[in-house]
């Protein structure tokens, strides 16, 4: 695209993977490129309003241009925190 770039959507679960392509003008955001990657059939099922964003593996806000060949990445939320598992690994390693 000569007057904008391509990126990337992506989000995974453990056992799918949604990605697709898309090409936005020159300026884009994350969020403009979630919003447009909402409406692509394969992300038709995903609520992406809900997820956290980030590129390459860095969490990002919306607002952040993207640049040519960004990977956007759609986080799901953690289903228990780090310290709340270690405790109760913790706790059943102690009560044996």
């Amino acid at each position: 695209m000569a007057d904008g770039v391509q990126v990337e959507v992506i989000y995974a679960e453990p056992d799918r993977v949604w990605r697709c392509h898309i090409d936005v003008p020159k300026g884009s955001t994350v969020a403009e490129c979630v919003s447009i990657a909402a409406a692509q059939g394969q992300f038709a099922t995903l609520d992406c309003t809900e997820f956290a964003t980030g590129i390459f593996g860095e969490q990002c806000s919306g607002d952040r241009v993207v640049q040519l060949n960004d990977r956007i990445e759609l986080y799901r939320p953690l289903i228990t925190d780090a310290k709340t598992a270690r405790r109760v690994r913790a706790q059943q390693q102690a009560d044996r």
